[in-house]
Order: C-alpha cells, then structure tokens, then sequence
C-alpha cells in the first residue's frame, strides 16, 4: 500500500512539474530580440576541427526577454544560453560549440530560439560552412570519433561499441 502511494506520488510532482517547465506563450507578455549578425558564413575549416559561433542578441522591448529553449538543427553542435531573463536594453549571448567530425563538404545549420517575442515565437539563426579534408590524410568519421570518445573517457572501460545492447538468442533472454 505504501509503495502504491508513493508511486502515486512520484507520478503527480514529476507531472506537474513537467507542465511547469511548458510556457504558456499565449498569456506572456511580450518583447523584441535583435540579433547581431544571425545568417553567418563561416570560411572552410579542416575535418575533424571545431569551431565556436557566439551570437549577441539584445532586449529591444519593455518586457523581460526569456529564451524558453535553444534547439540547432544537428546533434554536433552544443549549445549555450541564458537560462534568467534579459532586461530591458540589455543584452545575452547565445554561444554554439560545432564539431565537424561528421561532416565534408558544404554544411548549413539552422538554430531555432523559442521565447516571449512579439513577431513570431520562433526565431532561427543560421550558419554555414565548407569542411574539407587534409591534403596529407583523411581520418573517416569513426576514427575521428573514436579518439575524442577515448579522450572523454579518460581510461573508463566502455565496452565494444558495436554493440547494439540487446540479444537475439533465447538462451540469454531473461524471463
């Protein structure tokens, strides 16, 4: 009995908390952001580099600025923001992290802020680039990524890679 009441309870905080967390963008008051320099060409940077993109963004309304979430178009780019608001006239950064061990060739990501703005609730940044490969060799995505996941690592065991977690032999299916 008891444990059904605190699982019941575990279930009704994480719930409410999770509607905490959702904005209601209808009753917010709103503002205007600028952004410095939102659409950017960056020049061509070697396979395997990473690069940094701060974008500076200002309040130009009379309501607080509040980025709700910051969401880019790909999984190789890290994203910093604000997380309190930005008064009037005052100004944040927002700053994206991007490895190009995945890519070659022309690339173009879109960065997607959702906030309290006037125009439009969405606002994309966007940036792009050339990654090209070393004249001297060219390391494929694996090894590139392989090498930062033993750096990360720091000697931890991690186990074989490729595998997928799970069997399909019924002799080792728990039952």
């Amino acid at each position: 009995m008891m444990r059904k009441l605190i699982l019941l309870l575990f279930i009704a905080i994480t719930s409410i908390s999770c509607e905490l967390r959702k904005p209601d963008l209808d009753n917010v008051r709103k503002t205007k952001m600028e952004i410095i320099d939102p659409e950017r060409h960056y020049y061509p940077i070697l396979r395997g580099s990473e690069i940094t993109a701060t974008y500076k963004f200002f309040n130009r309304g009379n309501e607080p600025l509040i980025l709700y979430d910051v969401q880019a178009s790909c999984g190789c780019i890290e994203i910093d923001f604000p997380k309190t608001s930005i008064g009037k006239d005052d100004f944040g950064f927002i700053v994206l992290d991007y490895d190009s061990a995945k890519n070659i060739g022309y690339v173009e990501f879109y960065v997607t802020i959702l906030a309290n703005t006037e125009k439009d609730v969405f606002t994309t940044i966007k940036f792009d680039l050339n990654v090209v490969t070393s004249p001297h060799y060219t390391q494929d995505y694996e090894e590139i990524y392989l090498r930062r996941r033993k750096e990360k690592l720091a000697g931890e065991v991690d186990g074989d890679l490729t595998q997928q977690g799970y069997y399909t032999d019924e002799e080792r299916t728990i039952r």
